[in-house]
């Protein structure tokens, strides 16, 4: 019986792993559909507008070998869920932005959940 629970909790894991994934493949979707919304009620010039996509792409960079290396240090479930958690949270305040700086602040605190999953 243990190998049967042992195989389910991998298929579990993995569940939540691709969940996981998901979220982020339609965060990035979302945001790209949104653009021109964020740039007509937020007031960001055409230029600036590429910051909304590139402040979350940058703190993934720089957070990947980051995240990794914390990951063996304090367990990668629980780097996992914090970075979910993380990640759910700078959604709510994405989502909430009145102001540029405020909506780029959110953004780039998005990203290390990415990096953090692995």
């Amino acid at each position: 019986m243990p190998a049967d629970l042992n195989s389910r909790t991998r298929w579990f894991a993995l569940i939540v792993l691709c969940l996981g994934s998901l979220m982020i493949v339609l965060d990035s979707t979302i945001v790209n559909v949104a653009l021109p919304s964020i740039k007509a009620d937020l007031g960001f010039s055409k230029t600036s507008l590429a910051w909304v996509v590139n402040a979350y792409l940058l703190t993934f960079g720089g957070f990947l070998l980051l995240g990794g290396r914390l990951g063996d240090l304090f367990g990668h479930r629980r780097l996992f869920l914090f970075g979910i958690s993380l990640f759910t949270l700078a959604s709510l305040a994405c989502c909430l932005a009145t102001s540029p700086g405020f909506l780029l602040g959110a953004r780039a605190v998005q990203s290390p959940r990415r990096s953090r999953s692995r």
